[in-house]
C-alpha cells in the first residue's frame, strides 16, 4: 500500500523513538544471556515449558500453522501499539520481557544450532517481525508521550480524546495496517515454509 504524507511524516518523526525501541530490546537480549549463565538451570527448565506449551503447532498444517503465527504476531505487536496510551509503560515493559526471552532461548540454543542454525532457526525470519515490532513500539512511545502531554498540559480532556490524540490514532493505525501487517505476513510465511519445514 502506498503510503500518504503524513503517514510518512509520522514514521520520519519516530527514528528517536524506534532507535530507544531498539536500544532497550538489545540491553534485554543480553540480559537474557547473562541469566542463563548465571541460573542455567532455571532457564533449561524455562525453555522446556515455551516448548512444551507450544509443541501443538507441529500438528498443525502449513495454512493453520501460518495463520496462528500471523494472527498471534499481529495481536501482540497491536498491543505493543495500542497500550502505549498507558503513558507507553507496557510497551516498554514487553518490549524488555521480549528481548530477555529471545537472549535466554538464543543463549541456551547456540550450543546446538551454532550460529548458522541460530541465525535461520530465530533471526532469519525475525528481521521483518522484529522491524514490525520496533516500528509498533515506536508509535506505541509516541502516543504515550502525546496522551502524557495532553494531561500534564491540561491543555484538553481525555476524555472526550482531543483532537490531536485522535489523529496520532488514526495514523499509527493505518500505518499498522499498511506497514506492520504486511511485514508480519512475510515473516508468518517465512517462519511456517522455512522453519517449521
Amino acid at each position: 500500500m502506498i503510503l500518504k504524507e503524513e503517514e510518512i511524516k509520522l514514521l520520519k518523526s519516530i527514528k528517536g523513538y524506534f532507535a530507544i525501541s531498539v536500544g532497550l530490546f538489545l540491553l534485554s537480549i543480553l540480559l537474557g544471556i547473562i541469566f542463563v549463565n548465571f541460573y542455567p538451570s532455571i532457564a533449561t527448565k524455562s525453555l522446556k515449558e515455551i516448548t512444551d506449551a507450544f509443541s501443538f503447532l507441529h500438528n498443525l498444517g502449513p495454512v493453520t500453522l501460518g495463520g496462528f503465527i500471523f494472527l498471534n504476531n499481529s495481536v501482540k505487536v497491536f498491543l505493543f501499539m495500542a497500550l502505549g496510551v498507558l503513558f507507553a509503560l507496557p510497551t516498554l515493559f514487553f518490549l524488555v520481557v521480549n528481548g530477555w526471552v529471545l537472549g535466554f532461548v538464543a543463549a541456551l540454543m547456540y550450543p546446538e544450532l551454532g550460529p548458522k542454525g541460530l541465525f535461520f532457526g530465530l533471526f532469519f525470519h525475525g528481521v521483518f517481525e522484529l522491524l514490525a515490532m520496533f516500528i509498533g513500539s515506536s508509535m506505541g512511545i509516541l502516543i504515550g508521550i502525546t496522551v502524557f502531554s495532553e494531561v500534564r498540559g491540561k491543555a484538553t480532556k481525555i476524555f472526550p480524546v482531543s483532537k490531536k490524540i485522535r489523529k496520532i490514532f488514526l495514523l499509527t493505525g493505518t500505518i499498522f495496517v499498511k506497514v506492520i501487517i504486511p511485514l508480519l505476513f512475510v515473516a508468518a510465511v517465512i517462519e511456517t515454509y522455512i522453519i517449521f519445514t
